[in-house]
Formats: structure tokens, C-alpha cells, sequence
């Protein structure tokens, strides 16, 4: 039974948000480096998806423009993942999540000065909603409160990983889905350990057998199905305007997680308040743009 791109959106905001959670957990570990962390995780990722090459017709580009959009897109990731996980271990999921929803914005800026596209009202609500969310959870008394290097970094990752997302759309259909998968994993993973050459010595955490390593397995195979099911939904027949937006709603799922099960409670009345703000934003500018 063949699945179709709504199916693979679903399978996407599920597993997405069940290995974020997972990655949170992870981190909490006081040995954990997020570097280590970033690269063994991204390089296990592009490993556990090359069986999956069994499965399709193997398309790779020859052509040398493409190769480089992918090598640039690949350095784009390294850094933000690296700021991700940084971030993801010093402060709450609930809170990097929130803060990733600038997303949202950075896309739409590319989009108007890079593509041309119309900036409309409906953008300039949107924006005013995440910046006044984050405002409401973090402004405090004329001044930020609790609002740090940890989610200035996020605000950069989401940045730099809109800029990624966007070479993918030109990059993706010069390639099978599986085998492009594995470059945008693996090459980042090596990236980490060559532009951060201390994180080599840091992997040997993962030479000691613990319960901890098996926690970050499942997250990596939560990782890889998410984000096959999200290129292939957006490869066999979803639209990037539909998809885009259905794929967004992973990250209210992974905010009520953390909320939820990890009890993270920091300034929760305010964080909830800034939370709807923030989606509401999400959605105008995903479904009225």
C-alpha cells in the first residue's frame, strides 16, 4: 500500500516531535556535548537511511552547480544544527521551540528580497504576533528576563536553517529522496567534527555502552523516518504552500510535550500566553500569504 503526501505529512509531525522530545531528554545528561551530540546524531541519521536506497531508483545529479548548493546547504546545516542542540540543552524545548517559530519569518524575508514575492498585511500581523509572543514570555519589567545566549542562538539557527530549507527546494529533485536524505545528514556530521575539531575526542561517550546511547538510537530513527516522509510528501505530489504550513504544526505538538512530560514549567502562564501568540503568527503567514 502506497502512502499519499497527506499520510507522509502525518507520519512527519509525529516522529518529528516524538525525537525532539527524545534529543531533549538526551541532552539532559551533564556529560552530553551538544557538538558531539550534533554530529554523531546527523551522521547516524544519513547511515541508518542508506538501506532505504534498496527502495527507489537511485538519481544523482552530474551537474557541478547543484554539487555545490548541496556542499553550502550542508555547512548551513552544520551550523544550525549545532546551534540548535547548544541551545537544546541549555534551556527547555518548549522554550527553543517557540523561539524557532522566526522560522516563519526569516522564510518569508528571503521570499520578498531574494524572490520578489509581495509582502501583504497579512505578513506584517504575523511577524507582529511571534515578536509580541516572544515578548509576552520573556519582557519582564523594561527588561528581558531569562532571555539568553541559548535563545539568541536559536533565533540564528532558524535563520541560518530557513536558508537551508530553501537550497533543498532547488536541490531536492536532482536527486533520489533516500540518497539526497543521506548527503544532508552525513556531510553535516563529518562538517561538525572537521570545522569543530575538539568534538572528535567528545565521541567517545558514545564508545561507552549506556542507556542514554539507546535513547539517542530511537531518536535518530524517529529523525530519519520524519524527514523522508517530509521530502517525499513534498516530492510525490504535495504542494510546498500545503505542506509547508501541515508540517509546522509538528512544533505545537513538541511544545505540549515538553510542557506535559518533561515538565518544564519555567514562567508558564506567560509562556502559554506567548505560545498562541506565536502560532497565531505561524498561521498567518503559512495560510493567509
Amino acid at each position: 500500500m502506497s502512502l499519499d503526501w497527506f499520510q507522509l505529512v502525518l507520519i512527519y509531525i509525529v516522529t518529528n516531535s516524538t525525537s525532539k522530545i527524545i534529543q531533549k531528554y538526551s541532552l539532559r545528561d551533564p556529560e552530553m556535548d551538544p557538538m558531539a551530540f550534533s554530529a554523531f546524531l546527523l551522521f547516524g541519521i544519513g547511515v541508518l537511511s542508506a538501506p532505504f536506497l534498496c527502495f527507489e531508483k537511485l538519481i544523482i545529479t552530474d551537474s557541478l552547480k547543484i554539487w555545490l548548493i548541496v556542499i553550502f546547504s550542508s555547512a548551513l546545516y552544520t551550523a544550525a544544527m549545532a546551534l540548535y542542540y547548544y541551545s537544546l540543552k541549555a534551556t527547555e524545548v518548549s522554550q527553543v521551540e517557540t523561539i524557532a517559530t522566526t522560522r516563519s519569518i526569516w522564510f518569508m524575508v528571503l521570499g520578498v528580497f531574494i524572490l520578489g514575492e509581495s509582502f501583504k498585511f497579512s505578513s506584517l500581523l504575523g511577524v507582529a504576533l511571534i515578536f509580541g509572543g516572544l515578548v509576552i514570555i520573556y519582557w519582564h519589567k523594561g527588561s528581558l528576563k531569562g532571555f539568553g545566549k541559548p535563545h539568541i542562538f536559536t533565533i540564528i539557527y532558524a535563520f541560518i536553517i530557513s536558508s537551508a530549507y530553501a537550497l533543498d527546494n532547488i536541490a531536492l529533485n536532482s536527486f533520489s529522496v533516500v540518497f539526497y536524505q543521506i548527503l544532508v545528514y552525513a556531510l553535516p556530521g563529518v562538517f561538525t567534527i572537521i570545522f569543530i575539531p575538539k568534538t572528535l575526542g567528545k565521541l567517545k561517550y558514545f564508545l561507552k555502552p549506556r542507556k542514554n546511547t539507546l535513547f539517542i538510537f530511537l531518536s535518530a530513527i524517529f529523525q530519519m523516518i520524519s524527514t523522508l516522509a517530509l521530502y517525499a510528501a513534498y516530492k510525490y505530489g504535495g504542494e510546498l504552500s500545503v505542506v509547508g504550513p501541515l508540517a509546522q504544526t509538528s512544533t505545537v505538538f513538541t511544545i505540549l510535550i515538553g510542557i506535559i512530560f518533561l515538565k518544564e514549567r519555567w514562567n508558564l502562564k506567560r509562556k502559554i500566553v506567548g505560545i498562541i501568540l506565536a502560532l497565531a503568527g505561524l498561521i498567518l503567514l503559512k495560510f493567509f500569504n
